[in-house]
């Protein structure tokens, strides 16, 4: 049978606010959600948005509700990715539109949008989400969703020029926060479709990390401004604790400083590399934990000035680099879920969180915010994520996956990527592509569609057996 015919028994999900129709309590539910897609039978106190809590069991997301949830996302619904020259025409006669983004091919595109969301029983849209028509404006969105806070526009992918790794001790970073605080958070402050807002993507923190992707690091920035700058004054001042004269720190760097205040005055005395020792190297380690520390707290406090409702998830961090290791202890004092990206053969993903749980400083929740399974063909060779040889293999490793970190009683929440295939002539995707759920022109993977319906269907089953 068609999945559309499928309808009656779709998962309820926020969409029933919206008056779509749907069963208010599907037949293939272990026990009844909320609108939001919690679940009825375990409650805790309601305050009208997302938050955390943790009972004697386990750690949760709770609903707007009050009602226990595990956030079950998806990625990637951009919607300029059904408007490609691969399949524009598609889109444009399914959606009965003269063209993409005209006011058919939008209530198309959020009405189609919707109901592959109820059907799959998907609960979240991921950070990775461009679809304006499901997001705003603020206060209506059609769906939940992580929304977006970026004072630094750090995401890997950007490239972020050395001028955006500027002096986060400087009041001028911390006017920055809260100009852009005031300007995407605040209006959003009251809507309860928002689970939490994430900062960038997979921030580049670590030498390591800036090698490989040729970009520059904090320390290496800030390290090199003026006397008038807070950061160089708090590099000098550590440095003067890790060297007992700065003969010794001259022999690290072979450098001709006859004092720290001249370090102090002096501008652009390193050049941005990575470290050529040891020493520099725990240098700028050292000094990345003052750094990350000043860049989350005034992100922290001015996101917190304009909204005291919804989560602070912090930067998506990079859990393939080491970029994650090196500042989870400094993040996790400010943020309210430990956010993650994750792309990894099955085995390696326990070993992996239980390191990680152990590092964070305040105890939170986790939440793998990004990742998935892949299998390559002749218009995908090489998409993101570990490579199954079937789609039957890459369904039975996902309802794996979702099972075993459910059992942790950290882990809160998975959001796919993605949703709907890229292929290797669309723009940016030549040498690496996101694979979905379904084809280019909507058709799902069979295997995938009864894999994600299994997890949506049990997935409060699967948490309450952690």
């Amino acid at each position: 049978m068609n999945r559309r015919k499928f309808i009656q028994y779709l998962v309820p999900s926020a969409l029933s606010v919206h008056g779509l129709q749907g069963a208010k309590d599907s037949q293939n539910m272990p026990e009844p959600r909320d609108e939001f897609g919690g679940n009825k039978n375990k409650h805790f106190k309601a305050t009208g948005f997302f938050r955390t809590e943790r009972d004697d069991d386990r750690w949760w997301l709770v609903s707007p509700k009050g009602n226990a949830f595990i956030s079950f996302g998806v990625n990637h619904y951009h919607a300029d990715w059904w408007a490609q020259e691969h399949n524009r025409d598609y889109w444009i006669g399914r959606f009965k539109a003269k063209k993409p983004f005209d006011d058919s091919w939008n209530a198309g595109f959020k009405a189609e949008a919707l109901k592959d969301l109820k059907f799959l029983g998907i609960n979240t849209l991921g950070v990775h989400t461009d679809a304006s028509m499901l997001t705003e404006p603020p206060g209506q969105a059609a769906f939940p969703y992580v929304a977006t806070y970026t004072p630094l526009k750090l995401s890997h992918y950007l490239k972020p020029s050395n001028e955006v790794y500027m002096d986060v001790f400087s009041d001028e970073y911390k006017d920055l926060c809260d100009a852009v605080a005031k300007e995407t958070v605040a209006p959003y402050a009251n809507d309860p479709m928002i689970v939490g807002f994430c900062m960038s993507d997979c921030p580049v923190f670590s030498d390591d990390e800036a090698q490989w992707y040729n970009i520059t690091t904090f320390p290496r920035q800030i390290r090199n401004l003026g006397k008038k700058s807070p950061g160089k004054k708090a590099y000098v001042e550590l440095m003067s604790t890790r060297y007992d004269s700065i003969d010794h720190f001259n022999n690290t760097y072979k450098a001709k400083f006859r004092s720290w205040d001249q370090l102090l005055e002096t501008k652009n005395w390193r050049e941005d590399l990575y470290p050529d020792n040891s020493k520099e190297k725990q240098d700028n380690e050292q000094f990345l934990y003052l750094c990350v520390d000043a860049y989350y707290k005034n992100a922290n406090n001015s996101f917190r000035k304009y909204n005291k409702n919804h989560l602070f998830l912090g930067d998506k961090l990079n859990g393939n680099s080491n970029g994650l290791e090196s500042v989870i202890k400094i993040t996790s004092k400010y943020t309210d879920v430990v956010n993650f990206q994750y792309y990894a053969e099955l085995e390696t993903h326990k070993t992996s969180m239980d390191r990680w749980s152990k590092m964070i400083t305040h105890d939170q929740p986790i939440i793998n915010g990004d990742s998935g399974f892949t299998v390559p063909c002749s218009s995908m060779p090489n998409p993101y994520g570990p490579h199954c040889k079937t789609q039957k293999a890459r369904a039975e490793m996902t309802l794996q996956y979702v099972k075993d970190s459910l059992e942790r009683d950290n882990f809160v929440g998975w959001h796919m990527c993605g949703i709907i295939d890229t292929i290797k002539t669309m723009p940016s995707k030549e040498f690496s592509q996101h694979q979905g759920l379904m084809t280019i022109k909507g058709t799902y993977y069979d295997d995938m569609e009864n894999c994600v319906r299994e997890i949506s269907s049990n997935l409060y089953k699967f948490a309450s057996s952690s």
